[in-house]
């Protein structure tokens, strides 16, 4: 035990079970249940006070996209009919246009955005195709994309990623398209075209009846993690509040950029990974801009729309009256809504930002907004749920990334960017922790000797 180790246990509270999860997202919930499903105890830690992790870029799924989330969904009754979009939808510096149609393109653009989607889709289903040293604006510029096509290619990086085209490897954003099923996937699921059902607040709400589920005393909330222990035998989980946790086994289901952030003893493979890319994460955020009326919908607008410029990326109507207010949901990310931040301005200047680029996103004469409310508790944390992760370092030839994510020793991973299909969403997210729990189970832990002569005696 390291002198730091030794020097926090005197006075502090001790607590054991089998496994530790470290992190209430969904994927770090779904491993709880799972395990518990099986006999095994766990211990959730969460550093904030309340479960449900990042929030996913879209409350809409398809059915055969997504069999996990609608499974679950409709075991805990959350499914609502998906329900056509009523209004226009918007692209910054276009006309409003209808859903599942394309903005007025000019010739050029629109012959251009056709290939490049039928390139790239077919790209991110050949992982032999997989370019480590190209960006991905350098990728679309040498199949010939306008610069309208190029803003667009930003803005997809940016609602996945956090960053900008030209800070995201092609190799990076191929292996993330190939994960839920090429391009054109990843597109009709950032667009909301795909959904056949919808969970409202999805995250949430998945999360939340997970946590219910759960035994008594699994969630540990406040509890941030500093450091973890492990060896051949056990683990030991030392959160700031000076507590300790006890266990055979830690899984890491946060984000990367926490997972990055812990000190881990003695050091793993993936943590020096996680190190040489700190500097590359990506920045996401939510800020709900509250209004006392709907007028995006006085002018036949669904209040869905794409942001080009400024630091919106993605703009979603937040659901229907409360209290006799409406909202437009707005993901800020990349790096200038990172720098937001960073520069240390305050809530009214961002205010301010954001508000600016929504005129402009829906071409002016927007009301005063009531309220913004910025929905991370620390977006600085929060928001930097990505990692650039090249896919020559992701191991099995890059083309999956499965082998990076093997446990180390005691040491199992989750968290929905570790996924094998579906990464960094609420589908993803569900599959991480299952890999995560049947990896444990698969071990034997948990199973107690009169359980295993009973099935060898069956097996005789």
């Amino acid at each position: 035990m390291t002198q730091l180790a030794q020097d926090s246990l005197a006075g502090t509270q001790s607590r054991s079970a089998d496994v530790i999860v470290v992190g209430a997202g969904v994927s770090g919930l779904q491993t709880a249940r799972k395990l518990q499903q099986s006999g095994v105890s766990c211990l959730v830690l969460e550093a904030s006070g309340h479960v449900g992790g990042q929030a996913f870029t879209s409350d809409n799924f398809n059915g055969e996209n997504h069999p996990r989330t609608r499974a679950l969904a409709t075991e805990f009754g959350l499914i609502d009919e998906s329900r056509p979009t009523q209004g226009k939808t918007t692209l910054e510096g276009f006309d409003a246009f209808e859903a599942y149609e394309e903005p007025a393109f000019d010739a050029a653009d629109a012959v251009s955005l056709f290939q490049i989607k039928a390139i790239l889709d077919t790209l991110s289903l050949r992982p032999d195709a997989f370019r480590a040293d190209t960006t991905v604006d350098e990728l679309v510029s040498s199949y010939g994309a306008t610069d309208t096509v190029r803003k667009l290619a930003n803005l997809w990086t940016r609602t996945i990623f956090g960053l900008s085209s030209h800070n995201v490897s092609a190799t990076q954003f191929l292996s993330h398209c190939a994960s839920c099923g090429g391009l054109l996937a990843v597109l009709d699921n950032i667009n909301g075209c795909s959904g056949d059902f919808a969970i409202n607040e999805a995250s949430h709400q998945i999360a939340t009846s997970i946590a219910q589920r759960l035994n008594a005393g699994t969630i540990q909330l406040h509890q941030k993690v500093a450091l973890v222990e492990h060896s051949s035998k056990n683990c030991a989980v030392h959160t700031e509040s000076g507590d300790v946790f006890h266990g055979t086994k830690v899984v890491l289901a946060g984000s990367l950029a926490l997972s990055g952030s812990l000190q881990i003893q003695p050091r793993i493979a993936a943590a020096a990974q996680w190190e040489e890319l700190r500097d590359e994460q990506g920045f996401s955020t939510t800020a709900d801009v509250v209004f006392d009326h709907p007028w995006w919908q006085q002018r036949g607008l669904s209040g869905h729309a794409q942001g080009l410029t400024g630091p919106i990326a993605q703009v979603r109507p937040s659901g229907a009256e409360i209290d006799g207010l409406y909202s437009l949901s707005c993901q800020v990310s990349g790096e200038q809504a990172r720098g937001m931040w960073l520069w240390l301005m305050s809530e009214e200047e961002r205010e301010t930002l954001i508000m600016q680029h929504l005129g402009a996103i829906f071409g002016g004469g927007i009301p005063r907004a009531v309220q913004v409310i910025e929905k991370d508790e620390n977006p600085l944390v929060a928001g930097q749920q990505c990692l650039h992760i090249a896919g020559e370092n992701a191991g099995g030839g890059g083309a999956t990334g499965l082998d990076m994510w093997a446990p180390e020793g005691n040491v199992h991973f989750a968290g929905a960017e570790t996924s094998s299909v579906w990464r960094g969403h609420m589908e993803g997210a569900l599959e991480a922790g299952e890999r995560a729990a049947t990896e444990i189970m698969a071990t034997g832990l948990g199973i107690s000797d009169a359980h295993l002569e009973s099935g060898l005696r069956k097996n005789h």
